[in-house]
């Protein structure tokens, strides 16, 4: 039992060693104290000295050392040193706090401070007998005086007041001086009368007064307030006291050594370290004034502004970017919906546009069966009379020559009367193949013996109105119908002739001329074809004219049926040609006919086909063209 007491005392001592040499090693170093500079009297001895020994005795082992720091740039002196400890006014922990980092370990009160927090602040003062001061707005224009320009506990005290009014700085500063030492400087400027009003640090007149220094009540407090548990008079809200603050790289055992000397300190008749919780109203204070960390807000250019806004300004030009690009999106995309509509629309136009040329089309469809129908009753009719017209001259011709009646313009007379009826037979017997689609257009037809025989028969039987000029024909061939052909050749003719002689326009041609070619050329596809030409140079049509004429069976002339050109391309479609009208350069159009070229297979054939067509021959073209 008594072993094991021993062996228990020998390892409470190794322990105990070890404690006081680990404890011994941690605070084997120099321990940099850096304090603030003040003018308040006594700051050295009463204040600086007493901490400093205070934290010493607590670390036995290590060297402490006082630096002290001037009241300009005071944060950059401190980056330069690099103390561990920082003792200061609480202006300037706030700078520190906000610009470095750290926190507070202890904060001076006063004797006349209940609150740590609430310790000092600002005095303005005046001479009892100056009745023409009584409040801040009095002070406007008026000479004063003041301690340092960066003291809370004095000028930033009463500038935070003002602000707190609403009273401009400028009508307060226009005057004012600062002085080395606010007591007894201050305070000796304004009972002499140099100064209206002295700004003085909170319980500095009591204390004047305790000493002997002033008599009490030769100064009066303006602006005075009240606050509880502050025995002072004060005109200025209350701030903390000077603070012993630790830098973010400190050991904590250099913290927690300071702390406890700090709370160790007996209280004397003037100071006492506590904790201060509560630094808003000096954070407040300095940015209100812009002050220490938030200076830069009355620095205005553009690498300031440029820190302070750079983020917004970029995050406003992203939302400006992104807000444009969506624009754009916006508009390609109602862009390409108007495009695709616009598209639809002219779809929509053009169906529309072919719908009307269908029902137009079906309209003449319709038409030119109707006119079939009247045509084949029409043909049906008169196969019969024109019939018993033949045998009457038949009978009058056999009378003639029984009675051996031999004047020969009574021959002359019966004899083209039986022509003229024979060919009005053939072409009734003409129409009524048409009607049926019994037409031959397999034969090859001399196609200029054609168009000299249609040429002939309307310069001759047809009072024409213009001058008909006829080019020299090459001998071509095609295949179709000579009729029809000659239908075809006659009906140009007319229309040429009474488009050149057109009297209805106030512009006319001095001399109506219609010429009539015909062309034999080689196409690109190394085919021989024919080209009949037909040109007047009648009036100019116009736009609406000149459609209305490129359209089946729409007559541009206010009398007419439309037949004429519907009959042409009727017969251009059956003979697998090619029909062009083109408006001439000065006036008058061009119609161009093409046609496909064969080689004849025998002149006999080809003689008998155009005998036959002769016999049917011209009569048909006037008829028909006429109506």
């Amino acid at each position: 039992m008594i072993r094991l007491f021993h062996a228990f005392c020998l390892y409470i001592k190794v322990v105990g060693i070890t404690l006081l040499f680990l404890t011994s090693s941690t605070f084997a170093r120099d321990v940099v104290v850096g304090f603030v500079d003040s003018v308040e009297p006594g700051y050295y001895s009463q204040t600086v000295k007493p901490t400093l020994a205070a934290i010493a005795r607590k670390i036995p082992n290590g060297i402490v050392t006082g630096v002290r720091l001037s009241t300009d740039n005071t944060i950059e002196e401190i980056k330069r040193i690099s103390p561990d400890i920082l003792l200061g006014p609480a202006s300037v922990y706030m700078e520190l706090n906000l610009t470095l980092g750290g926190h507070s370990i202890a904060t001076r009160r006063t004797q006349w401070a209940e609150n740590p927090s609430a310790s000092i602040g600002a005095t303005i003062v005046v001479r009892n007998d100056n009745t023409s001061i009584e409040n801040l707005q009095d002070l406007q224009s008026r000479s004063i005086v003041a301690g340092s320009p960066d003291s809370v506990d004095g000028w930033l005290a009463f500038l935070y007041e003002l602000k707190t009014n609403r009273l401009r700085k400028d009508d307060f500063t226009q005057r004012t001086t600062f002085l080395t030492y606010p007591m007894p400087d201050v305070i000796m400027a304004v009972l002499s009368g140099k100064a209206d009003a002295g700004i003085l640090p909170t319980c500095m007149l009591e204390r004047a007064e305790m000493s002997g220094l002033l008599a009490p009540g030769k100064l009066k407090v303006i602006n005075s307030k009240t606050t509880a548990g502050f025995a002072c008079k004060h005109s200025t809200a209350l701030y903390p006291d000077i603070v012993v603050a630790a830098l973010p790289d400190t050991p904590p055992a250099i913290v927690k050594a300071t702390t406890l000397a700090l709370l160790s300190i007996p209280e004397d008749t003037h100071y006492a370290w506590q904790v201060a919780t509560n630094f808003v109203a000096v954070n407040r204070l300095y940015k209100e004034l812009h002050l220490g960390p938030w200076k830069h807000l009355d620095d205005f250019t553009f690498e300031n502004l440029w820190q302070m806004y750079g983020a917004y300004v970029m995050i406003v030009i992203a939302v400006f970017l992104w807000l444009l690009f969506d624009e754009m999106r916006l508009k390609r995309i109602v862009r390409k919906r108007t495009e695709a509509l616009t598209k639809a629309l002219i779809e929509r136009e053009e169906l529309e546009k072919q719908e009307a040329i269908a029902r137009q089309r079906l309209n003449q469809i319709e038409r030119m069966g109707a006119i079939n129908q009247l045509c084949a009753m029409i043909a049906h009719e008169l196969k019969q009379p024109m019939g018993s017209v033949i045998n009457y001259i038949t009978v009058l011709r056999i009378k003639l020559l029984n009675e051996m009646h031999h004047d020969d313009i009574v021959n002359k007379a019966v004899i083209g009367a039986e022509e003229e009826t024979r060919r009005m037979v053939a072409i009734v017997d003409r129409v009524r193949k048409y009607v049926k689609r019994d037409i031959d257009r397999n034969s090859i037809v001399a196609f200029h013996q054609v168009v000299q025989k249609a040429f002939n028969y309307y310069e001759r039987h047809t009072a024409k109105a213009s001058h008909l000029i006829l080019d020299k024909l090459p001998e071509v061939f095609v295949r179709g119908n000579a009729l029809e052909l000659e239908l075809l050749v006659t009906n140009l003719i007319k229309n040429a002739d009474q488009a050149a002689s057109n009297t209805d326009t106030q512009i006319k041609a001095e001399r109506p001329e219609v010429t009539v070619e015909l062309k034999q050329e080689t196409n690109a596809s190394h085919l021989t074809e024919v080209k009949l030409i037909v040109s007047d140079n009648g009036p100019a049509l116009t736009d609406e004219a000149f459609e209305r004429l490129k359209r089946v069976s729409e007559s541009v002339k206010e009398e007419g049926l439309g037949l004429g050109l519907a009959i042409v391309r009727n017969i251009v479609d059956e003979h697998a040609g090619q029909l062009t009208i083109t408006r001439l350069s000065s006036n008058g159009i061009r119609v161009v006919v093409t046609f496909m070229t064969v080689e004849p297979d025998t002149k006999k054939k080809i003689h008998k086909e155009t005998n036959e067509d002769h016999d049917e021959g011209g009569v048909t073209s006037q008829s028909i063209s006429g109506a």
